[in-house]
């Protein structure tokens, strides 16, 4: 049976005339999912939420009808996410070694011009969510060049190298890079167990919640690492664009009440009308933090590093940079409310949106959820079956009642 339905999911995740919208879950929310992500959807919304839930589970969806004028997809994700004892000093400790070398080496990349900030720069920018085939065709109809000669014409830029392969001197030598001021936020340790009631002995949003008397003795303190891997496909003819998302994200947590990730994207899309190519990646950050059981915050910013996306014809594009906010509260134990703000900032002359969210277990092996998505009304629905999770999603609105489904399995 379980091969059976594992077969099953594979098969309906790698179509490729299906679509679906970046998670049934999320979007049977109204997309209020930052501060939220605690599955395996969590590479696409906030990287940090890989290290909330420690287990190994796969997810996917795809869109059942009602193809709308939105970029739409098959979603694929793997989470891999395992706690261990430790305490708060080591755990600090080992995530500042890991933040200093990690910065260390965006810093070269940049100095090398590899990597640019994904703000304050001229390059065209495309709205998440929107086809670049427009800004692609406008360059004109060059003579394409394979993807390893772009590959290749990047990285001799880059190091400075012409063609014969002699190093060569610029006239004005570029100013040295500022360095950006980092603000690191102070970190409040706090109990495994909350001042108002003790901790439920679950692991996972969907299992009812039951109760445990609270041992007198002090607990060790735990941390949770994880790895992300996701894949977001879509063959979106009426916007001309065909287009693979490739993710690696890794984040870690403090029992589970704060923690961080990040996300390495890489892009390989092509224009379907003139079969130019394109690759790319950018980078994105992510931060939840509860200060207690029942609420959460949620930070994450995407394309806050890119490459660029580079195209056969010579066109360069980019996404824009997004930084979106969530607040979540869970009143009672069986019920969460979500809100977020996507685009903060108002980045590339675009209003932020707003979106809200609401999910609730009132009995075992089913979950109920709705939202609005920007204006557009949304529902949802899952339902348990052991290990396996069968998700729904309606989206009404300019979505046009695209109809979802998807399925999760843990292993």
């Amino acid at each position: 049976m379980k091969k059976t339905i594992i077969l099953l999911l594979i098969t309906l995740f790698f179509c490729q005339n299906v679509f679906a919208l970046y998670g049934t879950r999320p979007m049977g929310m109204g997309s209020a999912f930052t501060a939220v992500a605690d599955d395996a959807n969590a590479p696409y919304w906030n990287p940090a939420g890989l290290a909330l839930n420690p287990e190994v589970s796969i997810t996917g969806s795809t869109k059942l009808n009602n193809r709308n004028t939105w970029v739409g997809d098959n979603l694929l994700s793997l989470k891999m996410c395992y706690e261990t004892k430790l305490n708060p000093f080591q755990w600090l400790l080992g995530i500042g070694i890991a933040s200093l070398v990690a910065y260390e080496g965006a810093s070269y990349l940049g100095e090398k011009g590899i990597l640019k900030t994904g703000w304050g720069r001229n390059v065209q920018k495309t709205k998440r969510g929107e086809s670049m085939a427009e800004q692609v065709t406008e360059v004109g109809s060059e003579q394409a060049v394979s993807l390893r000669q772009i590959g290749m014409g990047a990285i001799k830029d880059a190091l400075g190298v012409s063609s014969g392969g002699a190093k060569e001197t610029p006239a004005v030598q570029p100013a040295p890079p500022v360095r950006p001021v980092v603000i690191r936020p102070r970190y409040y340790v706090y109990p495994a167990h909350s001042w108002y009631h003790p901790r439920p002995n679950r692991r996972d949003y969907w299992e009812p919640v039951e109760y445990e008397e609270v041992a007198e003795e002090i607990n060790p303190t735990k941390a949770q690492f994880a790895l992300g891997l996701g894949w977001i496909n879509d063959n979106n003819i009426p916007l001309d664009e065909k287009s693979n998302q490739f993710t690696i994200g890794v984040a870690s947590g403090f029992e589970e009440r704060v923690a961080i990730g990040a996300n390495v994207n890489l892009y390989d899309k092509t224009i379907i009308s003139s079969n130019v190519r394109g690759f790319g990646g950018d980078i994105d950050l992510g931060f939840i933090g509860k200060p207690v059981e029942y609420i959460s915050f949620g930070l994450a910013t995407k394309g806050i590093l890119t490459s660029d996306i580079y195209w056969q014809n010579g066109a360069r594009t980019r996404y824009e940079m997004l930084v979106n906010a969530g607040l979540a509260v869970k009143p009672l134990p069986f019920f969460t409310v979500a809100a977020d703000a996507h685009n903060i900032f108002n980045q590339n002359s675009q209003q932020a949106t707003m979106h809200y969210g609401a999910e609730v277990s009132l009995i075992p092996g089913l979950l109920l959820r709705g939202g609005l998505d920007d204006g557009n009304k949304t529902a949802g629905l899952t339902l348990v079956f052991g290990n396996l999770l069968i998700d729904y999603a309606i989206l009404g609105g300019t979505y046009n009642r695209t109809q979802m489904i998807g399925g999760s399995w843990r292993f």
